[in-house]
């Protein structure tokens, strides 16, 4: 008795398809951000299409921003559907504790980045938040961490702030 009532907390919120579980709290999570995607899209199609005469608009514009988001949703929501539906449960417990880890230790880096971008300026902070990103995410190697670091730093540094003119906070080693 004691095991089945084990097992039955164990499955809340599951349904047996086959040998395959659902999670409904999955699934309704993609279903919401396929809901997003598609309200955007409708939108999106709305700011591109309807245009004031008498208005002059950006070329880019916040429709294809906005319309280009809404894709990107649909598509992620879609992905996390289907992928609901091809876990194992066993494997997924493992590989969702991994990537909570992940994932809190990426939004520390990302907050320390938002702290020190006002203070060391765009490029140092960049560099270090890349650096300690890229660490979280695996890189395990320093060689190839570093080297990562620096290409995407002046990708980054030559797309926003040479090529798109952003201004970006230079700290005081600016």
């Amino acid at each position: 008795m004691e095991v089945k009532l084990k097992r039955a907390i164990a499955n809340a919120g599951t349904v047996e398809l086959g040998a395959r579980p659902i999670n409904w709290k999955t699934v309704i999570e993609a279903m919401i951000v396929v809901a997003f995607g598609l309200t955007a899209i409708v939108e999106g199609l709305r700011l591109v299409i309807h245009k004031d005469p008498y208005v002059l608009y950006d070329p880019v514009g916040p429709g294809f921003y906005v319309l280009a988001l809404g894709v990107g949703l649909l598509i992620v929501g879609t992905v996390h559907l289907v992928a609901n539906f091809r876990k194992i449960r066993a494997i997924a417990r493992i590989a969702e504790s991994r990537e909570m880890k992940q994932l809190f230790s990426s939004i520390i880096v990302l907050a320390l980045y938002l702290l020190f971008i006002s203070f060391a300026g765009y490029l140092v902070a960049t560099l270090l938040f890349f650096l300690l990103q890229f660490r979280v995410t695996g890189v395990k190697s320093w060689h190839t961490n570093v080297i990562l670091t620096l290409l995407f730093t002046a990708v980054y540094y030559i797309i926003f702030v040479r090529l798109c003119e952003m201004v970006f906070p230079v700290g005081i080693f600016g």
